[in-house]
């Protein structure tokens, strides 16, 4: 069981924003909100389910480079009508996804310039998880020009003989309603919060679910990267991060589930660190550490390991149910030595890495 990601590290020789009083971005979110869930089979919402409007205007000229949004469930996912359900337990936010979709084309805003990822992002029960990351596209308008773009994307309920614990525990004739309160935080690069939008889902469930049969097994071993983890990136923007150094923790990156005791081992896939123009660091400049989350399970080791081509035990844990979903954190690091700082060029630096699950 292997999963592949690639990694990016940015080299600036400066960032600068021109943010005036009078700059305006208005930012909106709506959606359907009504998500009926009939199959074990999960459930998929079409690709505009969710809309995400920016509307950029102002007096002088605004740029605002690297924003991210991101999304964070407010509360646990209770019902608000045919409770309780047969666990007792809020409806899990990992089993919830979104993903990105599409746009309405337009050159001032898009998916792919500004780099989202197309894969599922699952919600988190608590913190907030980055629908976009650092925006590769700033939001921008010049003096006196207004504009305006939708992004779109989807809700999808993943499937599985779990969601017989989520039906309604009253009588075999109830049905069951979910909320599920998300807000969605707009922010600067510097973490300033640009604009909020609050949505509340509503996920019905009927009595009796249909497609039992069709659910697939749940397999021995399973890695998964998240979405959010599969292009990350270390950024060098001021002369501070050359001394010291940059981090960059990804939190819930891999769930691992394991019939037996394990290890994650990592190696690049490259050589060295390239720039797409030809030049290279070498891969030790890199390193990460495989940190596990609260329920995790007993961990035998997880050290902290420069980038190789040679794979490399990053975790080694212990386990013995195959339904217990494992989560964990990457913390990784670049430090650029004092000659590397003077004769790197500024441009964007790409690895990719493979992440492997093996039994022990």
């Amino acid at each position: 069981m292997f999963q592949r990601l690639r990694f990016y590290i940015l080299l600036f020789v400066l960032l600068t924003a021109s943010l005036s009083g009078t700059a305006q971005i208005t930012f909106g979110v709506w959606s359907n909100n009504y998500i009926e869930l009939t199959s074990y089979l999960g459930q998929s919402t079409h690709a505009r389910f969710n809309t995400f409007q920016f509307q950029m205007g102002s007096q002088s000229n605004i740029n605002y480079p690297n924003w991210s949004l991101s999304v964070q469930l407010l509360r646990p996912i209770q019902p608000s009508s045919g409770g309780p359900n047969k666990s007792g337990k809020p409806f899990p936010a990992d089993k919830i996804s979104l993903r990105w979709t599409e746009d309405d084309n337009k050159s001032v805003l898009n998916l792919n310039e500004i780099g989202a990822s197309r894969n599922d992002i699952f919600l988190a029960n608590s913190g907030e998880i980055y629908l976009i990351e650092k925006s590769n596209q700033a939001l921008r308008a010049e003096k006196n020009f207004y504009s305006s773009a939708l992004l779109f994307g989807m809700v999808k309920i993943a499937q599985g003989k779990y969601l017989e614990d989520f039906v309604s525990g009253v009588s075999a004739n109830t049905h069951i309603e979910y909320d599920i309160p998300l807000k969605f935080t707009l922010y600067e690069v510097n973490g300033k919060v640009i604009g909020t939008q609050v949505l509340n889902y509503k996920l019905h469930i009927p009595p009796t679910l249909t497609d039992g049969g069709a659910v697939e097994v749940v397999p021995d071993y399973s890695l998964q990267v998240d979405a959010g983890a599969i292009d990350a990136s270390l950024q060098f923007f001021t002369r501070q991060h050359y001394i010291d150094g940059v981090k960059l923790m990804i939190e819930s990156a891999i769930r691992v589930n394991s019939n037996t005791d394990y290890e994650l081992r990592v190696k690049s896939l490259d050589p060295e660190i390239r720039r797409s123009s030809g030049e290279g660091l070498p891969l030790s400049l890199l390193s990460l550490q495989v940190i596990p989350n609260a329920g995790a399970g007993n961990t035998t080791s997880n050290p902290k390991i420069q980038l190789s081509t040679t794979e490399q035990v990053a975790y080694s844990g212990q386990s013995k149910d195959k339904n217990v979903t494992r989560t964990f954190n990457i913390q990784y690091e670049a430090n650029l030595t004092r000659s590397q700082s003077l004769t790197a060029r500024p441009g964007n630096y790409t690895v990719s890495l493979l992440y492997l699950l093996m039994p022990k």
